[in-house]
């Protein structure tokens, strides 16, 4: 599947909306609205208990959106009590208000890693929108602006529109995974992997990061590395059409051409609408064995029900496979049937008499 035959189309999911997204108190509240109140609720009751004048005053900044006076209060608030999470959580909130983005999302990260189970969680889905909520209206205006660039395939458009956002929202990880997106889209993998690297640091917790980051490592030959981010990318995105295709490949690549098969297999078998994974399933079936009668007739048999297949798809109103943050990977319906017709016409042209068992 090349960059120029990938269809490109982009929504948020429904916590994010798009009229709040660039204000981050209604993102945060519209991602984990009632859990966000009552953590809240029951931090403000601990520290009446505990009686943390600080830290009752750091919530009262934070309602205000004083900023730079919670940032030192919860600064306070932590010097007596290190292990008081909540206060920790809280100072990434206001890091992330006063432009330290990388700061805020590095302490969650440090907070994550000591965490288990549902706290683990909860810290992930505040690292998730700390890392990509946008600053003002201006900002997320300037980046809806890129994005309509990227989704007409003018990548370099879109790119200089990204950079220009990311100089006013440093280190927010939305922009910087659509930059490296569109770097790979424009087949620039050096840029891709180093804007991917930076967002993956800062939130390793993005399957989509993984997924493109793991991509540009591949096409660059950096096969081991590739390998372990789309492990990351396909074990986070279960309904991705790009995934496996990508995994598959990179499979191939070191030599693990079964894996690659199952793979394949397993994601036509739970999702026959990803034509693109059946179509590349035919195509490793032939690779290295092109007259062999068995791979023959299971690539033709594929070929054939994805074919068919196109009568009964309505391509536009297929399900979202990718992420909120990812690119939609429908290939040109008409260049993919094409694909297909030219294949089948290869495996008829196969004369009987040379194929082997």
């Amino acid at each position: 599947m090349t960059p120029s035959r990938i269809g490109l189309f982009f929504s948020y999911p429904a916590y994010f909306s798009l009229a709040a997204l660039w204000l981050g108190v209604e993102v945060l509240s519209g991602l984990v609205a009632q859990p966000a109140q009552a953590a809240h609720e029951e931090n403000f009751a601990q520290a009446q208990i505990q009686g943390d004048s600080d830290y009752l005053e750091a919530r009262q900044y934070i309602e205000k959106h004083q900023w730079p006076e919670a940032v030192i209060a919860l600064r306070s608030v932590l010097k007596r009590t290190p292990d008081f999470a909540p206060a920790a959580v809280e100072l990434a909130h206001a890091l992330v208000y006063t432009n330290r983005r990388e700061e805020a999302l590095n302490l969650l990260n440090q907070w994550t890693a000591k965490e288990k189970g549902d706290s683990r969680l909860t810290l992930i889905r505040k690292l998730r929108v700390l890392s990509r909520v946008f600053l003002t209206q201006e900002n997320f205006q300037a980046y809806q602006d890129a994005l309509n660039l990227m989704t007409q395939a003018k990548y370099q458009s879109a790119i200089e529109r990204f950079e220009k956002a990311l100089k006013a929202e440093p280190y927010n990880v939305e922009i910087l995974t659509r930059l490296g997106q569109c770097f790979v889209l424009q087949n620039d993998y050096d840029s891709a992997a180093e804007k991917l690297r930076i967002a993956r640091k800062l939130n390793p917790f993005e399957p989509e990061v993984h997924l493109w980051l793991g991509r540009a490592l591949q096409i660059r030959g950096e096969l081991s590395e590739a390998l372990n981010e789309f492990k990351e990318g396909f074990a986070g995105l279960p309904e991705s059409e790009l995934a496996p295709v990508w995994f598959s490949e990179a499979l191939t690549s070191v030599g693990q051409k079964s894996q690659a098969l199952s793979l394949l297999e397993s994601d036509v078998k739970l999702r026959p609408q990803h034509l693109g994974s059946l179509v590349a399933l035919a195509k490793l079936r032939l690779q290295g064995s092109p007259r062999k009668s068995a791979a023959i007739e299971s690539a033709r048999r594929e070929l054939r029900i994805a074919l068919s297949r196109f009568s009964q798809t309505n391509f536009a109103q297929l399900p979202r496979s990718e992420s909120d943050l990812g690119v939609q990977s429908v290939e040109d319906p008409k260049l993919l049937k094409a694909d297909i017709q030219r294949l089948l016409e290869q495996l008829e042209n196969i004369n009987p008499a040379d194929a082997t068992t």
